[in-house]
């Protein structure tokens, strides 16, 4: 278990201001992406962020097909299947339906307004996913209402939880953004800071949680959750102990409190 001298603590918005959970989950966040350098991609897989978001919005089915074709010339053969996942639902839906892809609400009641996934066949002798991610970090829906933090005992930043509560239909539900601990923490640091959270969240009210990841799928299962919606199989790998690929699908998942 981890060592009890670790320094442990919950900020919320009765004891921080919204500025400085969002600066606590940012530092959370700079750990996740060196932690996620593990993780490679399935080659088979691109994955692509759109850089002019208001080409997308305007144009949709348009503009994915410039960008599916540039990708498929750049590797040299088609993809077999395009998947998007979006927090711009509202306005990509019905271009999208029109245009062939199937859409699939994401159930996530307290995250981003407007999340669905789509996806399409693209050609029978296509190899691969084509894989767009359009998400709004920035709505003020998922900003931080919590963060929980362990500090080792140098005062140094060693593992955390963020995320957001918010109440839909009666129901109080909660969406987390971010959990990591740092590669050299002791085994059973992540579990320690999820039992904590939960704890939280249940004296909040919480009946519900819900989160996005395409690196600890099995992590999360451990700590109860279910995968309520599969986006991308097979999109990240690591290697594992016995030096085979442990492979990690990218999910939407769902634990009950």
């Amino acid at each position: 278990m981890p060592n009890t001298s670790f320094t442990s603590t919950l900020l919320d918005r009765s004891s921080a201001s919204q500025q400085r959970l969002r600066d606590e989950q940012q530092a959370l966040f700079a750990i996740l992406i060196e932690r996620e350098r593990e993780f490679g991609f399935n080659p088979d897989i691109t994955v692509e962020y759109p850089e002019a978001l208001s080409e997308l919005l305007d144009s949709p089915a348009a503009y994915l097909d410039a960008r599916i074709r540039a990708a498929e010339a750049s590797r040299g053969r088609p993809f077999a299947r395009v998947a998007i996942l979006t927090t711009y639902g509202d306005a990509l839906g019905g271009p999208l339906t029109a245009a062939g892809y199937r859409e699939e609400i994401i159930d996530m009641p307290a995250g981003p307004d407007n999340t669905r996934g789509y996806a399409r066949e693209w050609r029978d002798d296509g190899v691969g996913v084509f894989y767009l991610e359009a998400v709004n970090e920035m709505d003020e829906k998922i900003q931080p209402s919590f963060v929980f933090k362990l500090e080792d005992e140098a005062g140094e930043l060693l593992a955390g939880m963020s995320g957001s509560v918010s109440e839909q239909n009666g129901e109080r539900c909660a969406y987390i953004a971010t959990v990591v601990a740092r590669d050299d923490a002791p085994a059973g640091t992540g579990s320690q800071v999820a039992a904590a959270v939960w704890r939280y969240l249940s004296e909040q009210g919480v009946a519900r949680v819900n989160l996005g990841t395409q690196t600890a799928g099995r992590f999360y299962e451990r700590q109860g959750f279910r995968v309520i919606h599969t986006i991308v199989p097979l999109l990240r790998h690591r290697t594992g102990d016995d030096g085979n690929r442990v492979w990690q699908d990218l999910v939407i998942m769902r634990k009950d409190l």
